[in-house]
């Protein structure tokens, strides 16, 4: 039988591996660009997604690159962002959380 000090060593030892090992995932995918970031939003609100669509960004900065007024076009076959929208809106029509109150600098 393993004795109290050679099970919690084992048990240091496993909590090392995976503290490495999430050290090293999280440096191995650097954040994406804001451009990126902003597409993917754009992408996520044409599905219909919404409010949820602002996890999709993980820098709030990232938001003043998107286009306020964008036109939203829904993806065929599926719903708008809610109910009696028409098929095309703009972001700023679909009063966001995460877009509202932007501090962002404009040259």
């Amino acid at each position: 039988m393993a004795s109290s000090s050679t099970k919690l060593a084992a048990a240091l030892a496993v909590l090392a591996l995976w503290t490495a090992l999430a050290a090293t995932t999280a440096t191995a995918y650097p954040a994406e660009s804001c451009a990126t970031q902003s597409k993917y939003f754009i992408n996520c609100l044409r599905r219909g997604f919404g409010p949820r669509c602002c996890a999709m960004v993980e820098n709030p900065k990232c938001f003043c690159v998107v286009e306020q007024e964008a036109e939203i076009r829904c993806v065929p076959g599926r719903s708008c962002p809610s109910r009696g929208v028409a098929k095309v809106v703009k972001v700023a029509e679909l009063h966001l959380s995460c877009m509202k109150d932007l501090k962002c600098k404009r040259a």
